[in-house]
């Protein structure tokens, strides 16, 4: 499951009021040189300092927890809301900032606390209103992007759910068509050869071993996958003989033991090879594994491909994998050069 990290709107709105608190205080050290006499140094200090906790008490007991409940109403009922939220926020912060003040300012005492209180409502209410509107703005935001993020997320569960059930859809299809046409190699051999059929049915085993207890979604290890394929070969040798040829080259700079390649997606490519390459041909069947930095190339130089390439079940179930494995990075191409007919899995970066 895709966790989300969720942005606190508590953390947001303390550190959104400390920064207006911030321009305050610039604004008073501004005024105090350029208008000698106008505040104490206490004053440009305390001001703040008293802005700063009456806004967090305000916001922790008073902003939040109605803003949280103001948006669980239906929208028509929400803006007058936050109007006259914002409007009883203002008028107890002004009280408030108003009676710190008296007892300590000089520049104001209890006995004319009303009358500079009212003064203050009818010139500057609406500056502190601002500051209300500019935390709900930002309680809003947040908000947004947290809706936003869990969006996301959902989608891309969705999207992994559904990609792990196509997944599931196309492995289903793949143990049947593997064992199917093993099964089939196997019985050719049961009256020609009972022994070779026997190690046959030995060697099939370990491959159902494998494909059974392993999850066909994990990348596997390049030497996994190679010793995987060379099971297959062994039956498919034990079947042809020495009509078939097979050989493995891998580069030195390739690292083989890194988990990178989905499970048997090597063997269909070679299965293909085998069924489609003896086609009309009768000479030996030569297939040429090569693993480079940047892909792998399996090559041989039995029938020749037709003008309308048309994959079969095997090559479109590869295709259907790298394609929900890897996106679009790594390309399945089949063409035919030089009397080779070659796959390639480009992109896989090795």
């Amino acid at each position: 499951m895709v966790m989300v990290r969720r942005i606190d709107q508590r953390w947001v709105a303390m550190v959104s009021w400390l920064v207006i608190v911030f321009i305050n205080f610039l604004q008073l050290v501004y005024v105090k040189y350029s208008v000698p006499g106008k505040f104490e140094v206490q004053d440009v200090l305390y001001y703040p300092l008293t802005s700063l906790v009456i806004g967090w008490l305000l916001i922790y007991s008073l902003l939040l927890p109605i803003f949280k409940k103001i948006r669980t109403l239906k929208i028509g009922f929400q803006i007058p809301l936050f109007i006259l939220h914002g409007l009883v926020y203002t008028s107890i912060y002004i009280v408030f900032i108003f009676f710190q003040i008296s007892w300590w300012s000089e520049n104001l005492d209890m006995t004319s606390f009303s009358s500079s209180v009212h003064r203050f409502f009818y010139t500057d209410f609406h500056n502190i209103a601002k500051n209300y509107f500019f935390l709900l703005a930002i309680y809003l935001a947040v908000e947004f992007v947290n809706k936003r993020s869990e969006t996301l997320s959902r989608q891309k569960e969705l999207e992994y759910q559904l990609k792990e059930v196509k997944l599931q859809a196309i492995e289903s299809k793949l143990h049947p068509h593997f064992l199917f046409n093993a099964l089939n190699g196997i019985m050719s051999l049961i009256i020609e050869n009972p022994k070779k059929a026997e190690n046959a049915l030995v060697e099939l085993s370990d491959l159902l071993r494998f494909t059974l207890e392993s999850n066909l979604q994990d990348p596997v290890t390049l030497s996994s996958e190679l010793e995987l394929l060379e099971k297959y070969v062994s039956i498919e040798k034990m079947r042809y003989e020495d009509q078939l040829e097979v050989s493995i080259s891998i580069e030195d700079d390739v690292d083989i033991n890194r988990p990178i390649i989905p499970p048997l997606i090597l063997q269909p490519i070679l299965e293909n090879a085998i069924v489609h390459g003896f086609k009309g041909l009768s000479s030996t069947l030569q297939i040429k594994v090569a693993v480079s930095k940047t892909g792998i190339r399996i090559k041989n130089n039995g029938s020749h491909l037709k003008e309308d390439i048309n994959h079969h079940t095997g090559l479109r179930i590869v295709e259907q994998r790298l394609s929900y494995h890897f996106d679009e990075e790594v390309e399945l191409k089949l063409f035919q050069y030089d009397g080779w007919v070659i796959c390639e899995l480009n992109g896989l970066n090795l």
